[in-house]
């Protein structure tokens, strides 16, 4: 199928949270000009003050932009990244999870052949600008793929498909956004439910990585692993957000043959994260 002259938008990542840093940047900004502006800086108090407002405000302002870049540009070079560590055959069936605007979706359905793949998302729009299933399959459309491109509404915790459906699972930013630890874990078992046995997945997430190789380890995926995805996403990025975001890969392959018995899966809801 033809591509169009329009390329595919992905839209903006948190888009509230990128505008509330912008405002809180202005806000720091504006008020270290007051306290210039009141000509109150020769007061070493009020000068400190100053001071940290505006080391505020350009941290506020630098994530914000990074955020943005992130949306543009980042995440289409970490979509390339987490596709290419998969071998492709072209005639796989593929799942995105959280498939929002269709950034991976599309970039797998690009490497198939004969093969299919299907996304399935909750559609909020806090997470992304215009997250909605027509605009995903607008941009199949546009990137000429919308003949190997399925959407449907589904719950990470939940997935609407049966067990051992897909020969490979990819996900970006997405389970994080689940608040309860039991219903990360849930989600990710879920994913390895779904995946065929010799199957792969690849997700891509900055909070919680390292439960999730606990989870998927024990639900058949004995190679787990989570790995740095480049200088800016793993050093950069935590040092202006002071540490609280830190970007990682977690990549696997499901066991050829059923290892771990069901009680031992169901176990992981109960143990601490790792």
């Amino acid at each position: 199928m033809p591509t169009t002259s329009l390329p595919p938008n992905y839209g903006i990542d948190a888009p509230r949270a990128v505008s509330v840093l912008i405002l809180l940047s202005v806000l720091a900004g504006g008020l270290a000009a007051l306290l210039y502006g009141l000509g109150l800086l020769h007061l070493l108090g009020v000068l400190l003050v100053a001071i940290a407002l505006v080391i505020v405000a350009v941290d506020l302002l630098v994530v914000a932009a990074a955020m943005l870049w992130y949306s543009k540009v980042g995440k289409l070079r970490q979509r390339d990244r987490l596709l290419d560590t998969f071998a492709w055959r072209g005639d796989e069936r593929v799942l995105d999870v959280g498939c929002g605007r269709g950034l991976l979706l599309l970039g797998a359905a690009q490497r198939l052949t004969t093969g299919t793949a299907a996304g399935v998302d909750l559609w909020s729009g806090v997470d992304l600008s215009g997250n909605r299933p027509e605009a995903t399959l607008e941009n199949a459309r546009r990137a000429g793929v919308a003949d190997r491109v399925e959407v449907k509404d589904g719950d990470a915790q939940r997935l609407p498909f049966a067990d051992a459906s897909f020969d490979a699972i990819i996900s970006s930013l997405v389970l994080h956004n689940i608040p309860s630890q039991d219903g990360r874990r849930q989600a990710v078992r879920e994913i390895a439910r779904v995946l065929k046995p010799g199957g792969q997945i690849a997700i891509l997430d900055l909070r919680h990585t390292s439960d999730y190789v606990h989870v998927l380890r024990q639900c058949g995926l004995p190679d787990a692993r989570r790995s740095r995805v480049g200088l800016f996403l793993t050093w950069l990025f935590p040092l202006f957000t002071c540490g609280a975001v830190r970007f990682y890969r977690v990549t696997g392959r499901k066991a050829s043959e059923k290892t771990i018995p069901r009680t031992m899966a169901d176990q992981v809801s109960r143990d601490q994260p790792v």
